[in-house]
């Protein structure tokens, strides 16, 4: 007990001591190595799952045995299920050309045989199977032989009792079967490849299948007593309808609700999510059992479309999970480019196109689904608590392994077992779960969020009825003060018509900035201001000259004087609310203030064309960087502003909508290294003698 105790008191102590960086070891070994721990055990569970490959032959991935199994006995009744795929004997003509004599004169040596399942990947060679049983006694009842998978194109066999003759005419049973057999002539109209066997006799007997098909080559073959059938196809095409019907309608959900709510993501789950349940209901059988088309190619048409937009799918998808296009847009648009490659594709399911799809594409783009789920462990290593990369690695990155796995077992790079390729669709429903489950927390965090906006909408409309009520009040305690200044205006200029034209000059000019600052009230501090963005305008036809020297003359000050010169606008008008229009060249000239520090600004006026007149205001001087042209940029031309740019360029916001009011512009001119200019281009009027001048 003592021991016990001073382990105990000698292990806290470890826990909960303090380094100098003020961590716990054990806080600072997590932080250290947990991620490398996971990043190195992602990596073992890709190559655990994809490996056991106990090397490669020339035309196929399963490694061909020394000898052969031992050959199957049937005695009397058969036992329910009876898998033959461990039986199988195969050889691979590349010619095409082999006839049934040919391969039946074929010593039985050259025949390989593999535990595994046999898979030769995307190949266009036809494959020969042999099996040779003997019937010790006479069977009581005909079995059922079935071949699978569902979309292999064409799938003859031929069952011999005596193998000393090599002529067609011995074999006592003969089937065609595949997809690419019409329903009318297949022996049984089944989502699967069945075939009734003859009564057979005691004796050796050989069955020979012959199979070509343009998606991957493999073949399992089961023998079946007729209830054991009957039971495992009724059972097995109620999960594939249910299945089928599920996942269409998932797919189909997740796409009208990425269209509603404009997302590309959700769109592309969507229709990935579609096609993947139905290219798993379709490999299953639903095509051959639903449809029963006698279109020959119907069933291939349907497979490879739906494989080849799931691939696309699956790679556009990740691309914008992993957030592509704002880190590295190089790599999004190799990766749209890719499946623009993929989907071209499309044109040749039915044909030999979809055989180099498989051999070339089908591996790429488990590779690429490889190295995604890689970059996805690299940034959660990163960053250990971000809780949606975790949710990523869990609904997204494990289903991936087995979906490698079967990708790179049908495109023939590793051994085919069942569990290989069977995997997939039980890690397929888990990721629909764990979707389903990240949906369903999503769906609660966008009602909260709508929850949050329409309370944030109630307080700004409640605030902005308070600024209304504010605006009014503040208009009309600006209004009196400046009645009352133009009329001590009007009142002094009477009474003091005998003195001198200075002082009448200065009494107008103050009654002159009086009406316009009334004038602006009028606009800006409205309601009719506020609701409407367009500016009431009080147009009149002004000489282009006279209101630059008046500007000037209002403008201009001691310590910042401003000069203008006008070139070739003798006789130009523009028709314009003079208030406004200064207004806004008076906040250009602000912004050019700035940076002149106290430095003369210099104006030019010049008439572009006979109806466009320009004002520039040169804007330069120390501390005119390049993030101080952006501001002035954002606030010019960007209608939702920055709230720095808000906050330091508001009049130029202001300058930019009322020249737009006046149906001109303001435009930024870079002048080198010298700054920029703040140009601003006016309609305006010109008569004909001063047009003709102009033009000469």
């Amino acid at each position: 007990m003592t021991a016990f105790a001073s382990f105990r008191r000698h292990m806290w102590t470890i826990l909960t001591a303090r380094q100098n960086v003020g961590r716990t070891p054990v806080a600072t070994l997590i932080r250290t190595k947990l991620p490398r721990f996971l990043f190195i055990l992602f990596v073992a569970l890709i190559v655990a799952m994809i490996g056991g490959s106990n090397g490669a032959r020339a035309h196929g991935t399963t490694p061909p045995t020394t000898g052969h199994t031992d050959k199957i006995v049937l005695n009397g009744d058969l036992p329910g299920k009876l898998d033959l795929t461990p039986y199988l004997s195969w050889y691979v003509d590349q010619s095409q050309q082999m006839s049934l004599d040919e391969v039946r004169q074929l010593p039985f040596d050259d025949f390989q045989q593999s535990a595994s399942i046999p898979s030769f990947g995307y190949t266009s060679d036809i494959i020969w199977y042999r099996i040779d049983f003997s019937v010790y006694q006479m069977l009581t009842a005909p079995p059922y032989i079935e071949a699978n998978p569902s979309y292999l194109n064409h799938i003859d066999l031929y069952l011999f009792k005596d193998v000393a003759t090599a002529k067609l005419s011995d074999a006592i049973w003969q089937e065609s079967m595949g997809d690419r057999v019409p329903a009318r002539k297949r022996p049984f109209t089944s989502g699967t490849h069945v075939a009734s066997w003859p009564k057979l006799d005691a004796g050796a007997y050989h069955l020979f299948i012959r199979v070509q098909s343009n998606s991957t080559n493999l073949l399992t073959v089961t023998l079946w007593q007729a209830q054991d059938l009957i039971s495992s196809m009724t059972l097995r095409n109620l999960a594939t309808n249910i299945f089928f019907g599920v996942f269409l309608t998932l797919g189909i959900t997740y796409f009208s609700l990425g269209l509603i709510a404009r997302d590309a993501v959700v769109v592309s789950y969507g229709i990935g999510i579609a096609c993947a349940g139905m290219l798993i209901s379709l490999v299953n059988g639903v095509g051959l059992s639903q449809l029963r088309s006698e279109i020959p190619w119907m069933n291939d048409f349907l497979i490879g479309t739906t494989n080849i937009v799931s691939q696309a799918a699956v790679v556009f998808l990740w691309i914008h999970i992993l957030e592509f296009r704002q880190r590295t847009p190089i790599l999004f648009w190799l990766g749209c480019a890719y499946c623009i490659v993929i989907l071209s594709f499309l044109i040749g399911t039915t044909n030999e196109l979809y055989t180099v799809f498989g051999t070339y594409i089908v591996p790429s783009v488990a590779l690429f689904m490889a190295c995604a789920c890689l970059v996805l462990v690299k940034r959660l290593a990163a960053d250990i608590r971000n809780k949606t990369l975790w949710a990523y690695l869990i609904a997204l990155a494990l289903p991936c392994g087995p979906a490698i796995m079967l990708q790179l077992a049908h495109a023939g790079l590793i051994e085919v077992t069942p569990i290989r390729i069977g995997l997939h669709q039980f890690t397929f429903i888990f990721h629909i779960i764990a979707m389903g489950i990240l949906m369903a927390i999503r769906l609660t965090q966008m009602d909260r969020e709508q929850v949050f906006a329409s309370t944030r909408a109630e307080e700004t409309t409640s605030l902005v009825g308070e600024q209304r009520k504010l605006i009014s009040m503040l208009s009309h305690e600006f209004r009196t003060p400046l009645a009352v200044i133009q009329r001590s205006s009007e009142m002094l200029m009477l009474r003091l018509q005998d003195h001198s034209d200075d002082i009448q000059n200065r009494l107008k000019r103050i009654e002159l900035q009086a009406r316009k600052l009334a004038r602006l009230v009028d606009i800006f501090l409205s309601k009719d201001g506020i609701d409407d963005k367009e500016f009431s305008l009080a147009r009149e036809l002004v000489g282009l000259d006279h209101f630059m020297n008046d500007f000037v003359a209002n403008t201009t000050r001691d310590d910042a004087e401003i000069l203008v010169t006008c070139t070739g606008t003798n006789g130009v008008e523009a028709y314009i609310d003079e208030t406004l229009i200064g207004l806004a060249m008076t906040n250009l000239v602000e912004t050019s203030r700035r940076f002149a520090h106290g430095k003369p600004i210099h104006i030019t006026a010049r008439a572009q064309s006979n109806w466009l007149a320009e004002i520039s205001i040169p804007c330069q001087g120390e501390g005119l960087d390049s993030d101080e042209i952006r501001l002035i940029g954002n606030a010019l031309f960007r209608r939702e502003m920055e709230t720095k740019a808000l906050r330091s360029a508001l009049g130029l916001h202001i300058s930019q909508r009322i020249v737009d009011a006046h149906g001109g512009s303001i435009k930024l001119r870079d002048l080198g290294p010298t700054g920029i200019a703040l140009c601003v281009l006016l309609p305006c009027e010109t008569s004909n003698q001063d047009s003709a001048a102009l033009l000469a």
